[in-house]
């Protein structure tokens, strides 16, 4: 039998790695979303930076509502790991050099 104690601590392990997810990997997840938008976008330079951070900004929060969303801390750092995957291909292909 599981102890009040363990089962205590494997909650608070889960929603550590949930904040983790949606904090860190929110930021990079908007600050790739807004490098691949402005490197993307067929604005004038100053446009489509403001357009790409506007984006970002939206971007955060549906990234930690989505963390705490899933169904495990897994699916929200692969969902997470995911999406920075394909936003950070874009930026490279839409020609950012990291």
């Amino acid at each position: 039998m599981i102890s009040s104690f363990a089962l205590r601590k494997h909650a608070i392990l889960a929603i550590t790695a949930r904040v983790v997810a949606g904090v860190g990997g929110g930021y990079a997840s908007s600050a790739l979303l807004a490098i691949a938008a402005a490197s993307a976008l067929p604005l004038s330079r100053p446009e489509a930076a403001i357009l790409s951070t506007l984006l970002a900004l939206i971007c955060w929060p549906v990234m930690m509502i989505l963390c705490f969303s899933t169904r495990t801390a897994v699916h929200a750092w692969g969902a997470t790991i995911a999406f920075c995957l394909v936003v950070g291909v874009v930026a490279i292909l839409a020609g950012w050099r990291p």
